[in-house]
């Protein structure tokens, strides 16, 4: 385990430098430097013992008008899956139509966070009916 690390903090938009360092003495193991406030001393700790971060990507998506949804983590997963969660992902393919936080995979690798869809797709047909039946300017809501 490493002694003492530099990081920035990524919790709020001050981006404290934090130095950490390893601390016997104290009761989380690990004594944190430069934060400005608490959330900065909880991010270097859990840095150093267990570091997670949320995932955002895209997967394949049929019978729509794009060939991909965007997607995210509905929490932070462990650091070290992220290559492992991305390889799953890449294999998903969803079918239209999909809406917002629909849960796309259920409990990605036994972390107990769902991955979800970050925006609304429809399909192909109902795009075009809406076209079809609506004035243009409504047609941008669809899929923006």
């Amino acid at each position: 385990m490493v002694e003492a690390k530099d990081m920035v903090c990524i919790v709020c938009p001050l981006g404290c430098k934090l130095k950490v360092t390893k601390d016997n003495a104290s009761e989380a193991g690990f004594a944190v430097e430069g934060n400005k406030c608490p959330r900065g001393l909880d991010y270097g700790i859990k840095e150093m013992t267990n570091p997670t971060r949320v995932l955002t990507t895209t997967v394949k998506i049929t019978h729509a008008a794009l060939n991909r949804i965007p997607v995210r983590t509905k929490g932070a997963i462990p650091k070290p899956l992220i290559f492992q969660a991305m390889k799953l992902m890449n294999e998903v393919e969803v079918k239209a139509p999909v809406k917002v936080g629909q849960v796309v995979i259920k409990n990605i690798l036994g972390t107990g966070i769902d991955v979800i869809a970050s925006r609304s797709i429809y399909k192909k047909a109902e795009l075009n009916h809406y076209f079809c039946h609506s004035q243009r300017k409504d047609f941008a809501e669809l899929i923006i």
